[in-house]
């Protein structure tokens, strides 16, 4: 098989992929060496069939976006997926979109247990002016939930489409799949704290996908995440993804995940831990990736003084 022939039977999965629903593909460095190795320099005849094959989300009308690819998983509404993503977009070219973010809010924990400290921050964000201005249509903010007296605090990044519909951080198949990550842990969700880094989803113009939050979203939305991690007061927290790990060590446009997973490093005094968010693994489900994940769970149950059975540490070894 030529180069050209491999490049397009790799942009003809690339699409059947889309079609089915899958926004992300993460490819890890040995991946990207063996791609340049089999294929090459691409020549100007692939390279045109590249653009051709995919077209710029931001220069393809939505309907040939809608068209191509499949909407996003949502509740049942009155409006069709297409209705709900062109109000989407419409909120997002609004003024209200384009506002600029006020200073983070200042937030100080009242007396009372750790109920009523949650619950009191709870409706804080629920009632937050900036957090509502920047919901899709039909989204929901997005709160943390689980055990507030949990060892164990996960911290994710933006919240996706399951996660808006439902108002829950970890739901979907992402949530699914941590899910089973924490029961391989011999923990249960109810047992941890689940928690993302932003309290909504951040609205974009694409047809399909996520978009990362800007760093003043991050830093709106990082008073909300920190007095929640003051409320359970764990003995360990999980960044999961970049994102997570940006915003609770610190943004580092040159920090490479790959670098400083498996790590322990410190945030709001706290030991922390980075590991790849699970939709990492949901697109790029190798053994070496599951490994490396459990690798770094290892060290957190080793680090509470967790029992680890042979089995466990022999999970993905083979």
């Amino acid at each position: 098989m030529t180069p050209e022939d491999a490049t397009t039977a790799l942009l003809e999965e690339l699409k059947r992929q889309r079609v089915e629903g899958i926004r992300e593909i993460f490819l890890e460095d040995d991946s990207l060496a063996a791609l340049s190795d089999r294929f090459g320099p691409i020549s100007t005849s692939v390279e045109k069939k590249i653009k051709a094959a995919i077209p710029s989300p931001a220069t393809t009308p939505l309907e040939k976006r809608e068209a191509t690819s499949l909407p996003e998983p949502v509740h049942v509404h009155s409006t069709s997926p297409v209705q709900s993503k062109e109000k989407e977009i419409l909120a997002f070219e609004t003024h209200e979109s384009k506002l600029k973010f006020p200073p983070p809010p200042e937030l100080t924990l009242p007396a009372g247990d750790k109920e009523e400290q949650w619950k009191w921050l709870k409706e804080k964000v629920t009632a937050c002016e900036i957090c509502n201005r920047e919901l899709s249509p039909a989204g929901k903010i997005v709160f943390g939930s689980g055990d507030l007296d949990a060892n164990l605090f996960f911290c994710g990044e933006a919240p996706g489409v399951d996660e808006e519909n439902e108002g829950e951080a970890f739901v979907g198949p992402a949530g699914d799949l941590l899910n089973r990550i924490i029961g391989a842990m011999g923990l249960s969700r109810e047992s941890v704290y689940l928690a993302n880094i932003m309290n909504w989803r951040p609205l974009h113009t694409q047809a399909f996908g996520n978009r990362p939050p800007t760093v003043e979203e991050l830093s709106f939305c990082s008073p909300y995440l920190k007095a929640q991690v003051e409320i359970v007061r764990p003995q360990v927290l999980i960044c999961l993804g970049k994102v997570a790990t940006d915003s609770l060590l610190g943004h580092d446009p040159k920090r490479r995940l790959s670098d400083c997973r498996g790590q322990w490093s410190e945030a709001l005094g706290i030991p922390t831990m980075v590991t790849y968010h699970p939709s990492y693994l949901l697109h790029n489900p190798s053994k070496t990736s599951k490994r490396k994940v459990w690798d770094d769970l290892l060290l957190v149950m080793e680090k509470l003084g967790m029992p680890i059975s042979e089995k466990q540490r022999g999970f993905f070894s083979s």
